[in-house]
């Protein structure tokens, strides 16, 4: 570890030389600009202004890949943060094209910008200084609630668009999940730090974590809207239907907790979700196995787990 002497001149001013080696392979002249990130720990970080822009643009082969294959580049590509993708191939087909544009289309902020025989670009067009994780978590846990309102709300009407409803925003879901994370890998980068997002790095660890719950949570909500639509409404629809309400509270509160690093609230969805599956257990032993109350009990039990995780979470903020 290089250590460096604070100097002082004048009545305010303080000095540290920067290390020569790191300064020439950073390309710093006289008069070249740096930035100076203050860190959670009380540190700084000194990044080449140089370093502040975006990393340059991903290039993938398309050649013997899987519309899967496909799909798994352009997602992990995004997440990473790159501004521009590009595949290229001999000849790209019109099928593999659409798939290209779909897949596009469901990454918020990506737009295809330039399409030959050969090349595809693709370029993210959505400023990241835009958005916040804060409120990513507050759209993911409002299209949460709606997806398990809509559950509720099928119950009492048998309303099949409904269960349509459920599903298709699980969609929206996945598409701020990712968006989060993404956000999550530019924070990590000390030189870019977002001025919009008011988060730690810590806490925006936190955050991120959150999310990959809430995600899962949705995941569950069309696993029950699945089985509704399959084998309609159970005998024990009346049980069910009070079984999702508990559920949805457990997922507000413990948001809320996170929101507020609310640790009494926080321990109040762990007590309570300890409560409701000891409930969900007996109605599942109650049912015939392998029946659609008991998939739908058991996707209720892991909402609960979910939304518990979500508490300790906060749990550990509040002891930031």
């Amino acid at each position: 570890m290089d250590t460096r002497k604070v100097q002082v001149t004048g009545k305010s001013t303080y000095i540290v030389t920067l290390p020569k080696k790191w300064a020439v392979d950073s390309g710093l002249v006289a008069g070249s600009l740096v930035r100076i990130s203050y860190q959670d720990d009380g540190s700084i970080a000194i990044t080449p202004h140089a370093h502040d822009s975006l990393p340059p643009a991903k290039r993938l082969e398309l050649e013997g890949k899987s519309t899967d294959a496909i799909m798994r580049d352009i997602i992990g590509a995004y997440v990473m943060g790159y501004p521009v993708i590009e595949f290229h191939a001999d000849r790209i087909s019109k099928e593999v094209k659409k798939k290209i544009k779909s897949i596009s289309q469901d990454l918020i902020g990506l737009e295809v910008v330039e399409e030959t025989d050969t090349r595809i670009v693709i370029q993210d067009i959505l400023d990241a200084g835009e958005f916040a994780m804060v409120n990513g978590i507050k759209r993911m846990s409002s299209l949460v609630f709606l997806m398990l309102d809509g559950l509720i709300n099928y119950l009492k009407t048998k309303d099949d668009e409904i269960l349509r409803e459920v599903i298709s925003r699980d969609d929206e879901v996945d598409r701020a999940y990712l968006l989060i994370s993404k956000q999550f890998i530019t924070r990590l980068n000390l030189s870019r730090v977002l001025k919009i997002d008011e988060l730690s790095l810590t806490e925006a660890f936190y955050y991120r974590l959150a999310a990959g719950n809430l995600e899962r949570i949705g995941d569950h909500a069309v696993k029950i809207a699945d089985a509704f639509s399959h084998t309609g409404v159970p005998d024990v629809a009346l049980g069910i239907g009070e079984s999702v309400r508990v559920s949805q509270n457990l997922v507000a509160n413990s948001i809320e907790s996170l929101r507020k690093s609310n640790a009494s609230l926080a321990n109040n969805v762990l007590s309570e979700n300890t409560t409701t599956k000891e409930l969900l257990s007996k109605s599942m032993a109650a049912t015939a196995v392998a029946s659609s109350p008991e998939i739908i009990f058991d996707s209720l039990s892991r909402t609960g787990d979910y939304a518990a995780n979500i508490a300790e979470l906060a749990i550990d903020l509040s002891q930031l």
